[in-house]
């Protein structure tokens, strides 16, 4: 079946046409109600410059799109590696010139130049109104430029843990937090179908605590691509070609229905940020400081319902912490640009309260990494995190100072709370296993390098004991 790649998300139109229309990020619909099927092959989005490669192999399989218009919201800029790909090409490695996209790593560089030699790129983004022009004047028939090459998904063999394990926690800076997050995916993630005709790798609720933002260079984020997304995030209105924006549901959130008495259409609107900050200036210690960003009214049956559906605020300490959950996360193309937005708005929100901002909470529902990032996810893992040693830092549940007794009869662990101050937990014992599983019971160890350090050390303590030798704690 033809298209190969994302078949049920494109509106096709005639097969005798050889023009075909990317809308990137603008809704399909929306592009193509004005326009005559016959004039057009088939319309499709482009959200991704990875989709890059899925549109080549498209056109490969069935090689009769000569023309193909570039058009809608470009929001990621994949419009901007598409047309770099037709006007540059790509460099050995197949990297896109102009991006810091790659193309799949199984299309033949003869292929890629057969595309770039027949197809014309027409770059209409910005100039939407231009389309009918371009299809009343278009009169080019689909003939075959070359000999169908089909190609398939690009794929490499999964090992695969098998897990039932959910409710994974992680805490850090985001660029340490992302990797980790990453890594618990690729690890243990079941392979699953998706609602995007692309396979998954998915973990169930995972909650990362994010202490600090600043950006690893391997990131690859610029200051500008992160500008755009934070200006949309907190845009109030909505293009009328895409779904929604996070800002039009958190800043004007609307309330639509039709009055029964009077056969009227009434529409109301909410800025739940400004009741955020009222609240919180008058009751720091509510527990009713949240926005919905879900509307069931017409989110449950929307092709592209939000994925961030509630944020609630909470001050402790005399801070204010964000917490985030995400019915849908996608961890490798989304995350990052989506926690450095929400701690704009978490810093934005402090200030007009007058309260510092705590951590950025950020609890995934469905985490997964689609299929088509998988290699790129791998490379990356190996590349930054993988067989590395793990920095030790500092416990916020506290430490503990560990002692044996003057006759060398008794270990004696005391919990301190990580400002120096002593608390009410000791514990005392003969053998190492007995304390740090008294320990572990209490929740007083939060970080899995600590609690190697506990056993190491209680271990120690106990060899001093049974051979009458001094204990010195290591720090």
């Amino acid at each position: 079946m033809w298209p190969l790649f994302f078949n049920k998300s494109l509106i096709l139109g005639n097969p005798e046409s050889s023009l075909g229309i990317c809308t990137l990020w603008s809704k399909t619909e929306f592009i193509a109600k004005d326009l005559p099927k016959e004039k057009y092959h088939l319309i499709g989005n482009l959200y991704t410059a990875d989709g890059i490669s899925y549109l080549i192999k498209n056109i490969l399989a069935n090689p009769v799109i000569t023309h193909l218009i570039v058009c809608g919201q470009d929001f990621f800029k994949s419009g901007e590696a598409l047309v770099n790909f037709f006007k540059n090409g790509v460099d050995q490695d197949r990297k896109i010139l102009g991006s810091s996209a790659y193309l799949h790593s199984n299309i033949p560089m003869e292929a890629v130049d057969l595309i770039r030699k027949n197809v014309e790129i027409i770059d209409l983004r910005g100039k939407e109104g231009e389309i009918p022009d371009v299809l009343n004047k278009f009169s080019g028939k689909a003939e075959k430029f070359a000999d169908p090459l089909v190609l398939p998904e690009e794929t490499e063999k999964q090992d695969l843990l098998t897990s039932e394990t959910m409710g994974f926690r992680v805490e850090g800076g985001l660029s340490e937090v992302w990797l980790k997050i990453l890594d618990l995916i690729m690890k243990f993630g079941e392979v699953k179908e998706s609602e995007h005709e692309l396979k998954q790798k998915e973990a169930l609720d995972i909650m990362s605590v994010i202490n600090s933002f600043t950006l690893e260079p391997f990131l690859e984020l610029k200051e500008e691509d992160v500008k755009r997304y934070v200006d949309l995030f907190f845009s109030e209105k909505t293009p009328q070609e895409i779904e929604y924006t996070y800002g039009k549901r958190l800043f004007r959130f609307a309330y639509e229905y039709v009055s029964e008495q009077f056969g009227i259409e009434m529409r109301f609107f909410v800025n739940q940020i400004d009741k955020v900050v009222s609240r919180l200036k008058k009751s720091p210690y509510s527990r009713r400081v949240v926005a919905g960003l879900w509307n069931p009214f017409i989110d449950s049956d929307s092709p592209n319902p939000p994925c961030l559906t509630q944020i609630t605020w909470n001050v402790k300490n005399g801070k204010i912490y964000q917490t985030c959950v995400f019915r849908s996360h996608d961890l490798f193309g989304a995350y990052l640009l989506n926690a450095l937005a929400l701690r704009r708005l978490q810093e934005r929100i402090s200030g007009e309260v007058g309260l510092e901002p705590g951590s950025l909470i950020i609890i995934s529902q469905s985490a997964h990494v689609y299929e088509n990032s998988w290699k790129k996810a791998e490379i990356l893992l190996n590349s930054h995190y993988r067989n590395k040693e793990l920095a030790f830092g500092a416990d916020r549940a506290g430490y503990f100072l560990i002692k044996i007794g003057e006759n060398r009869e008794e270990i004696t662990a005391q919990h301190y709370l990580i400002d120096g101050r002593k608390t009410k937990y000791e514990f005392k014992g003969k053998d190492a296993v007995t304390i740090y599983k008294k320990i572990l019971n209490e929740h007083l160890v939060s970080q899995l390098d600590h609690a190697a350090y506990l056993g190491r050390e209680l271990t120690k303590a106990e060899e001093c004991i049974k051979n009458k030798k001094e204990y010195l704690q290591e720090g």
